[in-house]
């Protein structure tokens, strides 16, 4: 988001520049540590924050944009116009510092992996940590297969204690479906206590699922080992707690046409959850698994069972 809103600024402050400043450099002062430095030639426009660059070059019909390392291309050719995504391996240097102190800067930046879209399936353990349900309990069975979880990690705080090892946290949302592979759902009784929901005779369900909504945020270790090209592994391991957003339950079924029913509830789903999560990946590539410890439901509330997540994530944050 702060990537987004500082792009906007930039190129609000690049057309200005255009046509207010015959400089071929403009300096604008952010704050004691950030300048945006703004550097025109005939070909092109450079945006300079600290090491960071936005840049937009124009050369004849050909226009590139490029944010740090990332950019798109587009070419005419005798073809019709080409759209080209790239990644470039080489940074950007601050001219205004010489090679060591730009070893000495690359060393101290810490680039997190937790900003990121991340896609996996729900499941739960027992107490026993088995997957395994007894009998008692086979209304909470799950389709795993098609029990997704979607996070959506939107902003990230890196403390480097070094250049390829640092403390990382951010905020994320948590999005859980829980669908039931018997003929069933969950609702309330009168003590606000779990039990199965059952349609009328006759009814199947086409699908019953519960699910929630959390806010999160995770507090981890990250180690990047570097390998060819400055291309790195990164594993992450630490926790992460959650605190509950919404919930809802949901039944499809047809009887003389298409049905849903839809209830929003808490259905004494815990309020806040956390637990170990760990992460491994190359560069913009994530595997990660969380399990949490405190419950799926309030203590006495519903059946004894802990979440566990396991997916893949593409990370922005690089």
């Amino acid at each position: 988001m702060k990537k987004i809103a500082l792009l906007i600024a930039l190129t609000y402050i690049f057309v200005n520049t255009l046509y207010s400043s015959a400089q071929d450099t403009t300096e604008i002062k952010l704050n004691k540590n950030e300048v945006i430095k703004i550097t025109e030639d005939e070909t092109k426009t450079n945006v300079t924050i600290g090491g960071n660059i936005f840049e937009i070059a124009a050369a004849d019909e050909n226009v590139k944009i490029r944010i740090g390392k990332h950019g798109l291309e587009i070419l005419e050719t005798p073809e019709g116009t080409k759209w080209d995504w790239r990644k470039y391996e080489e940074e950007y240097v601050d001219q205004d510092l010489d090679e060591a102190d730009q070893r000495r800067k690359d060393r101290r930046r810490f680039t997190p992996h937790w900003s990121a879209f991340e896609i996996g399936l729900n499941s739960y353990l027992t107490s026993d940590y088995t997957m395994s349900l007894p009998s008692d309990l086979s209304y909470m069975d799950l389709n795993t297969g098609k029990s997704f979880n979607i996070n959506i990690n939107f902003a990230q705080l890196g403390i480097g204690l070094s250049r390829h090892f640092g403390i990382v946290t951010g905020l994320g949302f948590e999005f859980n479906d829980y669908k039931f592979e018997g003929n069933n759902n969950i609702e309330k009784d009168e003590d606000s206590v779990i039990i199965p929901y059952y349609p009328e005779e006759g009814i199947e369900l086409e699908k019953s699922k519960l699910s929630t909504i959390y806010l999160t945020m995770p507090l981890m270790l990250e180690a990047q080992i570097p390998v060819k090209a400055r291309r790195t592994v990164n594993i992450a391991a630490g926790a992460i707690g959650g605190v509950k957003l919404g919930s809802h339950s949901k039944m499809v079924y047809y009887d003389g046409g298409k049905q849903k029913i839809k209830e929003h509830d808490d259905f004494s789903l815990s309020v806040l959850r956390y637990g170990p999560t760990l992460r491994l990946g190359y560069e913009s590539f994530q595997i990660y698994a969380t399990y949490y410890m405190n419950g799926l439901f309030i203590e006495d509330k519903g059946p004894e069972l802990y979440p566990v997540q396991l997916g893949f994530a593409f990370t922005f944050g690089d």
